[in-house]
């Protein structure tokens, strides 16, 4: 292997290894000193009861999804804005048609936080056996212009540079003119 090809590898190694740590890494949104978390008071209601759901820590005027994801349902709440602290602290009413079992608010942004509610099953309603965990879905997180335009530069970059590296890849590795006409004066 030339000088040439480990420097050629190295860059590749080099490209390859920021654009995966630049695509895996969060943005920090605060530097709060507390924990971020969520929290609901009571833990534990009768279907169509109200909780308290609370967020602390949390990055500064933000916006975040909240959804109470049981087996098999997935029931959305309006979004929340934290206020200058990183705070929010909302009032939502539980469905009433909820079975009882065990649910998981969600408070979705950039990451997913979430806190454990025991819903009691209301008069009249029965319990429900957990049937598929995996039925869950959460609804897609829809990205500003700000994060598709990053993205669309990073896809860019990382196709330009890869056909940056094979072309010289290519334009170094092969033979000149006289160097294969030497290889075939000397096989025969």
């Amino acid at each position: 292997m030339t000088l040439r090809s480990l420097r050629v590898a190295a860059i590749a190694a080099g490209l390859a290894f920021g654009l995966v740590f630049a695509l895996t890494q969060q943005a920090l949104g605060h530097s709060g000193g507390e924990a971020s978390g969520i929290s609901v008071e009571p833990e534990s209601v009768t279907a169509g009861g109200t909780v308290v759901l609370a967020g602390q820590g949390l990055e500064e005027n933000s916006e975040r999804q909240i959804n109470l994801v049981g087996p098999d349902v997935v029931v959305p709440f309006p979004a929340v804005t934290t206020d200058a602290e990183g705070m929010f602290s909302v009032e939502l009413t539980i469905p009433s048609h909820l079975p009882a079992g065990t649910y998981t608010f969600q408070a979705i942004a950039d990451e997913v936080l979430t806190v454990d509610l025991t819903v009691t099953a209301a008069a009249g309603q029965a319990a429900a056996e957990p049937k598929n965990e995996a039925a869950a879905v959460v609804a897609p997180r829809d990205r500003s212009p700000f994060e598709l335009i990053v993205i669309a530069i990073v896809l860019v970059a990382s196709v330009a540079g890869g056909l940056v590296l094979v072309t010289r890849a290519e334009r170094f590795g092969r033979p000149s003119s006289k160097q294969a006409e030497a290889e075939e004066l000397s096989l025969s």
